[in-house]
């Protein structure tokens, strides 16, 4: 009687470049391991562009502000689960640490993971006046 030699492994994401990326996904589940969007508390938009909108908002445990970016995720893209331009930027961002670069500390997720999803971010008080257009 033969072994089945069958291995089952978490599927391997790859940049632009060809090189893998670890998105913490380690047989986790679909929300990997984010936390829900109800740890923290909105207290007011700070701006909206093309690829999402940035929120002010404080985490109800330790009551640090920090920023949350809800990445824009289209219907027809919702229906095959995240992107995976999403899933580069955040793997990316996270995984760049210097002075200059606001810190990716977390991924939030809605109720329904695919509905809602969110970059926590650092909050870098705006100094001075915004640059000119």
């Amino acid at each position: 009687m033969g072994e089945n030699n069958v291995s089952i492994s978490t599927p391997q994401w790859m940049s632009i470049t060809g090189q893998p990326l670890d998105l913490g996904l380690h047989n986790s589940g679909i929300e990997g391991q984010c936390v829900s969007i109800a740890s923290y508390e909105k207290l007011n938009q700070l701006g909206e562009g093309t690829y999402g909108v940035v929120y002010r908002a404080q985490d109800r445990q330790t009551s640090r502000v920090v920023a949350l970016k809800q990445v824009r995720i289209s219907a027809e893209e919702r229906q095959n689960s995240v992107p995976i331009t999403t899933l580069r930027e955040i793997s990316i961002l996270r995984s760049l640490k210097h002075n200059n670069i606001i810190d990716v500390i977390d991924v939030a997720v809605g109720a329904h993971a695919m509905d809602e999803v969110y970059m926590v971010m650092e909050y870098a008080e705006q100094v001075g006046n915004p640059m000119p257009r």
